[in-house]
């Protein structure tokens, strides 16, 4: 069991893109598999499923997907290679994850199950190949549940001091993913998470101050945070 602070996983979780190929413990993914579970979810209806990709055939076949879809997705891009470089030198987009994606160690593949999913009557309609298609508007979406479990495991595997990567670029193969991992057609693929140990250096993150992005009562009012000096990790 890790002792590092809740904050200090929230302050050091950066987006990892690339692994060191090197075997995760069976007793740390158990542990942060349960973490995600643990998520609150709309109505406790626990929707999500994970596919846990763990073998290196398996992962080469994604990635050789992946490959293919960035090269259309690189040709459509509106931002310039600047805007799509941090400070650091790194990109930001996700070519240098699917470059590596046969190294990374685990991905945990977040799928919504409508059979817990589903709240309201009329929310879903059965296509002829048994998938399911909306036809209601749902709040909030079926994110809203997994993004939270998603949020719980990335937390936990950093206090275990693994690295994550947050992704939803397989939708840019989503049939032929689905087809990959054996995903039925009444099942909706919404995420996938990276994690591993990190083959990157990476500082602390930059993010807007609070003052910038936080409201008072109502929008254009600024939320002035109290002074800095309380204790907390270092940014």
């Amino acid at each position: 069991m890790s002792d590092m602070s809740v904050f200090d996983a929230i302050y050091g979780l950066r987006a990892t893109r690339i692994f060191e190929d090197r075997e995760v413990p069976k007793p740390i993914l158990d542990h942060v598999l349960e973490a995600a579970t643990m998520a609150c979810s709309s109505g406790n209806t626990q929707p999500w499923e994970f596919i846990v990709v763990t073998d290196r055939g398996v992962r080469k076949r994604i990635q050789a997907e992946m490959i293919e879809a960035f090269k259309v997705i690189d040709a459509e891009r509106a931002q310039t290679k600047e805007q799509l470089t941090d400070g650091a030198g790194r990109s930001v987009t996700g070519r240098a994850a699917v470059e590596n994606l046969d190294k990374v160690p685990v991905i945990v593949v977040v799928c919504w199950n409508p059979d817990r999913g589903i709240r309201m009557k009329g929310e879903y309609a059965e296509n002829p190949d048994g998938s399911l298609r909306e036809t209601r508007e749902i709040p909030g979406g079926r994110g809203v549940s997994l993004f939270q479990a998603s949020q719980n495991l990335m937390l936990a595997a950093r206090a275990h001091g693994l690295s994550s990567l947050f992704t939803t670029f397989f939708f840019l193969r989503r049939e032929q993913i689905r087809e990959i991992l054996g995903i039925p057609p009444r099942i909706f693929m919404e995420c996938a998470v990276f994690l591993g140990y990190s083959a990157e250096k990476l500082g602390a993150p930059r993010r807007l101050p609070v003052e910038k992005v936080s409201h008072l009562n109502r929008w254009g009012q600024v939320y002035h945070p109290d002074d800095r000096s309380t204790d907390r990790p270092e940014r």
